[in-house]
């Protein structure tokens, strides 16, 4: 079995897409299947070219020109979008045949690319939805929806997700989403593989010290944490509100780590309102992840209200990981907002209620036993459902449905759990 993953961003780039199939790509191999990468030489938040390929893992990295000016402005995001189409169509039409490619939505409606050359090629298409495009921009404001560009992307959209061979989606929420886009006879083509996180790098710590709270001076304080990527998706406007309401709690701190469009709006905030309570720092090496969400007390998921089943806050399941208490703040009817509630392990806040938010922060600071009870339900629920292998074991699946059973190969037996 001979796979292609085409996505924008791949290993060492630290956005969420990239890191999650990073970890897919690795664990398939090690199931035998020969796989490929073909992304950008571009980073998420702009930066070096990478090479134009290299070998991770066993996997492959095929890397197309593209632009790199990251995603602070539209126009930089567009320019790095157009140019990675042209890169990716020439460097997939130049790789030797594999039996399957299979796109994600970064950029959106690469998928078309990989249809086109796909069927061209005579390979199976699988397209991976991480973000429902055009509906997640028009959720957003970014798109009219009633202008021609918007409408002809909606339709290129359906007809690539109606051809494709198998449709892999990240909730139930979302399946609903597809269908409807697709109709209901091809909804059986339709798989729901959460994403993940693995549960060996992140796990809970033991107490003791932690490097990441030391370096930092968090061993005081009650910290209330968003860690990853700050994007257009997230709602940031209610959690910076309750920060200044609790901004004479000196015990309490409110840490973004990471980057993302939204990154200079939160620094500009804190400094508007002189918030000593809010801090930023940059994305942390992923070997260093597990001690920096362990200094989290509360982490933050946050998603744009209406954007439920239109994207889904992957950062939630390696929280579940590290045995953290999760702090839903957003669109309550989205998946994982439910398994909050579902499964006890944290609370949810709607978008605006910026006093209610200051007030469980507040609460749960007082509530060891309450954080320990969130924390450890967190991550028998992640073991439960979320781990690596448990998507990993999905795919290969969706995979057998794509071409048929898959030869099981040495290396896969010994990959067994």
């Amino acid at each position: 079995m001979r796979l292609i993953i085409l996505n924008q961003f791949f290993y060492p780039d630290h956005s969420a897409t990239s890191q999650l199939m990073t970890d897919l790509a690795e664990s398939l191999v090690e199931q035998g299947v020969e796989v490929t990468a073909v992304s950008s030489r571009g980073g998420y938040i702009g930066g070096e070219k990478l090479s134009r390929r290299e070998t991770f893992q066993g996997v492959r990295i095929e890397r197309a020109w593209a632009t790199g000016f990251g995603k602070r402005t539209i126009a930089r995001r567009v320019s790095d979008y157009l140019s990675f189409f042209l890169g990716a169509t020439w460097r997939l039409l130049r790789l030797p045949s594999h039996d399957v490619v299979m796109a994600l939505t970064t950029p959106p409606l690469i998928g078309l690319v990989a249809l086109l050359v796909g069927r061209l090629r005579g390979m199976r298409v699988i397209m991976l939805v991480q973000d429902v495009y055009p509906d997640v921009a028009v959720a957003l404001g970014t798109l009219n929806p009633e202008s021609i560009t918007t409408k002809a992307m909606d339709l290129l959209s359906r007809q690539v997700l109606a051809r494709s061979d198998r449709i892999v989606v990240l909730s139930e929420c979302m399946r609903e989403r597809i269908s409807s886009k697709i109709g209901g006879k091809r909804a059986s083509r339709i798989d729901v593989i959460h994403n993940w996180a693995d549960g060996i790098d992140i796990r809970p710590l033991s107490e003791g010290s932690n490097p990441f709270v030391d370096e930092h001076k968090l061993g005081n304080s009650f910290v209330v944490l968003f860690s990853g990527n700050m994007g257009r998706v997230n709602e940031f406007s209610t959690v910076l509100e309750a920060a200044v309401l609790l901004r004479d709690r000196a015990d309490i701190v409110f840490l973004f780590v990471g980057d993302g469009a939204k990154a200079a709006e939160i620094d500009e905030f804190r400094h508007t309102h002189d918030l000593a309570n809010v801090r930023l720092l940059p994305y942390q090496p992923r070997n260093q992840l597990r001690y920096s969400l362990a200094a989290g007390d509360a982490l933050l998921v946050t998603l744009t209200e209406g954007l439920a089943g239109l994207s889904v806050p992957s950062k939630a399941y390696a929280i579940m990981a590290a045995g953290r208490p999760l702090l839903f703040v957003g669109d309550p009817k989205s998946d994982i907002a439910r398994i909050i509630i579902n499964y006890r392990c944290g609370a949810v806040i709607a978008s605006g209620d910026n006093a209610g938010l200051a007030e469980v922060i507040a609460d749960w600071s007082s509530n060891a036993l309450l954080m320990k009870e969130f924390g450890t339900a967190a991550r028998a629920l992640f073991e439960e459902r979320f781990d690596r292998r448990q998507a990993v074991s999905s795919y290969m699946e969706t995979l057998r449905k794509c071409v048929g059973p898959l030869p099981v190969t040495p290396a896969a037996i010994e990959a067994v759990p």
